[in-house]
């Protein structure tokens, strides 16, 4: 299944152990899935969205139900799952599998429903986009514009779910980022490669400085290279924290890693967050020794940067005539000498494309040259 239809509505199926067992089966079985990939209760619960108390709370509950053990725990071993646990996760997964291709034929219907343009007054603009906190700014200036602030919204999400929603109608601007140079070229090609995507307008937004964030002082000795190192990043004593899957920062730290030979299984796979800020306070807070993440966040906490890459935030709308006049007019703000002064107390910042309309070619001379 395409990463559209998974963003799609599907119809699903649930285990029912009758009106005397524990209420949150799937819960149990998508935290013990969590715990097997990263063998951490905390990192597990933090993942499938429970506290660490309630994960503990839900195991208890199902081990006593069931009669048998689902986890075993080493101290300084982290956890892993008895063998019952594994007999429950292999029948699950091989019924879900057996039944996908009919649960997705039976979907179609309501996927088709779904993806047709929603109702909505023709003064609404909706953003999905990756973080970006110049885009809050953004917002509330069109909201004061505005006579009516609540037709502005802004949902985020990771750059690829932005850009679905794009696909979708969902909204009618998408805010995504990819790296500049060679680094981004096989992540512009998984943007692009999206079914159902229109062909878009680009505005630039602004050019922004990633790399690792690391405690201040970088006490675990982190070391700068170029890229991932194999040697650092895959000690068992670092603790590392993840943006979500489908988060444009995921997407190159996997590249990276890949590229680097690093196997990521080993860092902490359960613990992500979804914005650069909360990598920055995990690490400021002594949660998390290092993460992948916007410079301007580690300057602000006062927390040591290693920088890996520059990159290209972009807002993306449809290529249309009804999307002509609110491009314009986002691209004369954006250029405006006041909006691009913002860059300045951000560090590893730059407006200077802001403003700046791409067509798709465009947009890839300005990643990749040529």
């Amino acid at each position: 299944m395409s990463e559209f239809a998974q963003s799609s509505p599907r119809l699903r199926v649930e285990w029912d152990f009758g009106p005397d067992a524990p209420v949150g089966i799937d819960r149990l079985l998508a935290l013990l899935a969590a715990i097997e990939t990263s063998g951490s209760i905390a990192g597990a619960a933090r993942s499938t969205g429970l506290s660490y108390r309630n994960a503990w709370g839900l195991i208890n509950a199902w081990q006593a139900w069931f009669g048998q053990a689902l986890i075993a725990t080493a101290r300084a071993h982290g956890s892993t799952l008895e063998a019952f646990a594994r007999q429950l996760l292999e029948i699950d997964r091989g019924a879900r599998q057996s039944l996908a291709r009919a649960l997705d034929g039976a979907s179609q219907p309501m996927r088709a429903l779904s993806l047709q343009p929603a109702e909505h007054g023709g003064a609404a603009l909706r953003f999905a986009a990756s973080h970006e906190p110049l885009l809050n700014d953004l917002i509330r200036q069109l909201r004061s514009e505005r006579s009516d602030a609540a037709t502005v919204t802004l949902a985020t999400h990771g750059s690829l779910e932005s850009l679905l929603a794009l696909a979708a109608r969902r909204c009618d601007i998408a805010g995504f980022h990819c790296p500049v140079g060679e680094l981004g070229r096989d992540i512009w090609a998984l943007y692009r490669a999206q079914h159902g995507l229109p062909r878009l307008r680009l505005i630039g937004f602004a050019r922004r400085r990633q790399g690792l964030i690391l405690a201040r002082g970088n006490p675990k000795k982190v070391s700068g290279l170029a890229d991932l190192s194999r040697t650092d990043l895959s000690r068992t004593d670092l603790r590392f924290v993840h943006r979500q899957p489908g988060a444009g920062t995921r997407l190159a730290f996997d590249l990276l890693a890949r590229r680097a030979g690093l196997d990521t299984r080993a860092l902490n796979e359960g613990d992500e967050e979804h914005t650069h800020a909360a990598v920055a306070a995990l690490i400021a807070s002594d949660e998390a020794d290092a993460g992948l993440g916007l410079e301007a966040f580690a300057h602000r906490l006062g927390l040591d940067f290693i920088p890996l890459f520059e990159e290209m935030y972009f807002l993306a709308m449809r290529d249309a005539p009804a999307s002509r006049d609110t491009m314009q007019s986002l691209s004369t703000l954006l250029q405006q000498p006041d909006w691009r002064a913002r860059a300045d107390g951000l560090s590893g910042y730059s407006l200077a494309e802001a403003g700046v309309e791409y067509d798709a070619a465009g947009a890839e001379r300005l990643l990749f040259g040529g």
